[in-house]
C-alpha cells in the first residue's frame, strides 16, 4: 500500500464522518424547529391563561385538568371529552368565582374559550405533552405569586410527583 492511498482512505473515512454528523446535526434542527414552532404556539394559550388567572376573583380557584387522563386513565371522570366538558360546565354553575382550563395532547394546537372554560390541545408529537404544558403554566404561575389558587385534577401518579417535585407541593 503506497502512502498516497493511506492519505487517500484517510480522506474517504474523514467525508464518512463528516457525511455522519451532518445526517445528526440536520436531525438536531429538525427537532429543535418543531420545539420551537411548539413553543410559540404555546406561548398564545400560555398568555391567555396567565390573564385568566391574574383576573380570577381572590375566592376563585384556576382548575387545570389532564383531559386525557380524566378519560382514559385508570380512574375516569368521564367517557369522552363532551361528557368531560359537560361534568366542568356544571362546577363551574355552582362555583361561579373559578375557571377551568382542560388540556388535552392533540397533534393540531387550538383553543376554544366558553365563559369560565377553556379547553386546548396541545398540538405537537411526542407523549406528556400536556403534563409539560401544564408544568410550564405551574411555573410561570409560581413566579407571579398566583400558584394559591391553582388547583391540577389528575390522577396520573407520576405525574403528581412531578408536580409536587416542582412546586414542593401540588395540589390534586
Amino acid at each position: 500500500m503506497k502512502s498516497q492511498d493511506i492519505i487517500l482512505s484517510t480522506r474517504v473515512a474523514h467525508v464518512r464522518e463528516l457525511k455522519s454528523e451532518i445526517e445528526r446535526l440536520k436531525a438536531e434542527n429538525v427537532e429543535l424547529r418543531n420545539e420551537n414552532a411548539q413553543l410559540k404556539e404555546h406561548f398564545a394559550m400560555a398568555l391567555l391563561a396567565a390573564e385568566d388567572l391574574k383576573n380570577l376573583p381572590d375566592e376563585g380557584r384556576f382548575i387545570i385538568v389532564d383531559g386525557w387522563n380524566a378519560i382514559l386513565g385508570a380512574k375516569k371522570d368521564a367517557l369522552n371529552p363532551k361528557e368531560l366538558i359537560c361534568l366542568y360546565k356544571k362546577h363551574l354553575e355552582s362555583n361561579p368565582n373559578d375557571f377551568v382550563w382542560i388540556v388535552f395532547d392533540g397533534h393540531t394546537e387550538n383553543s376554544r374559550t366558553e365563559d369560565r372554560l377553556r379547553v386546548s390541545y396541545t398540538g405537537g408529537e411526542g407523549l406528556h405533552r400536556a403534563d409539560r404544558f401544564i408544568c410550564d403554566f405551574l411555573r410561570m404561575a409560581k413566579f407571579s405569586g398566583d400558584l394559591s389558587k391553582v388547583e391540577v385534577k389528575t390522577h396520573d401518579k407520576d405525574f403528581i410527583k412531578d408536580i409536587k417535585r416542582l412546586l414542593g407541593s401540588a395540589k390534586k
